[in-house]
């Protein structure tokens, strides 16, 4: 039984998981791992989901603590290294590492630092949350996917399937994580990148028929990409079940990339399309339009970069 959990990331998607946790097992016994400035904002403003204050239980990454049972990692891509080295006294001999980061990346980058035996495979979908500093804003909480690399259904995947469903946390534990993985992957790389190059909605991208078919046709680039890869099995049910996904989202709940572009943060398009147009071109397979994509992501996001820059 799992007693303990250690969670770094509480953005629109690791905060209201933690939330969940806390609520379930206690809030003493639910670490939230932030540096000591952001510590001591949070517990002055407090985190605000759906408009009520929730106060977590901070620890700071150097606080000597007893390792985690289960640590998630539901950071951005692009502070993964300085996650590892913040949840370094969380984890111990017996410690299970969740990773929820978008993209194929993560899992393999946690397994070299910490150890394969310890990594599970795992993401989230169909969230439409929304976060303005420390207030998030959700109407569909989504649904975790995990599993063991080799898709064995041991007593860790069990021990954790008990605590989501304790938790009320929304979860399952695919045939084939890799192939959803994947999956997951294609949606990245398509809607993500387009909703935040045409500042398209959950609801538009549904909707708007010319976003519509340029997401579909990006997906069946990704799909082509994953055979080459070696994954089997995904095919157009994939791309129909996520059309159905994004359909009953929140019309104008909008994914994280687009949430990233328009508060001027850095997005995670070298992990999304620059990603997916280099394994391409490394395997020999043609992916026209992510290799577009991925450009104009990357000179939308450094001309906002140049105008923050200089105020224009």
């Amino acid at each position: 039984m799992i007693r303990t959990v250690s969670i770094i990331g509480v953005g629109a998607v690791g905060a209201i998981y933690a939330w969940r946790l806390s609520e379930c097992l206690g809030y003493e016994n639910v670490r939230v791992i932030v540096n000591r400035e952001r510590m001591e904002r949070y517990r002055r403003e407090g985190m605000i989901l759906n408009g009520s204050r929730v106060d977590f239980h901070y620890v700071a990454p150097d606080e000597p603590v007893e390792s985690a049972q289960l640590m998630i990692v539901a950071t951005k891509n692009q502070h993964l290294n300085q996650a590892m080295e913040d949840i370094v006294h969380h984890v111990g001999e017996h410690t299970t590492i969740l990773s929820l980061l978008n993209g194929i990346d993560s899992e393999r980058i946690l397994a070299e630092r910490f150890g394969p035996e310890k990594v599970l495979y795992g993401f989230t979908t169909a969230l439409d949350s929304t976060r303005e500093g420390t207030r998030i804003d959700f109407s569909t909480e989504g649904k975790i996917f995990f599993g063991e690399r080799d898709n064995r259904r041991t007593k860790r995947i069990e021990d954790i399937g008990r605590l989501f469903g304790s938790a009320k946390i929304n979860h399952i534990v695919p045939e084939n994580i890799e192939r959803e993985l994947w999956a997951k992957f294609m949606v990245n790389v398509s809607i993500n990148t387009i909703s935040a190059i045409t500042r398209g909605t959950y609801g538009d991208c549904a909707n708007i028929e010319a976003i519509r078919q340029l997401i579909i046709d990006t997906q069946r680039e990704v799909i082509t990409l994953a055979e080459k890869v070696g994954i089997k099995g995904l095919d157009e049910r994939h791309i129909e079940t996520y059309q159905k996904i994004f359909a009953s989202l929140e019309y104008n709940g909008k994914t994280s990339m687009l949430q990233d572009m328009e508060a001027g943060r850095a997005t995670e398009n070298a992990w999304f399309c620059v990603r997916a147009a280099n394994l391409a071109r490394e395997l020999g397979v043609s992916t026209p339009l992510i290799e577009v994509l991925g450009r104009i992501a990357e000179g939308a996001e450094a001309v906002q970069h140049r105008q923050k820059a200089f105020g224009s």
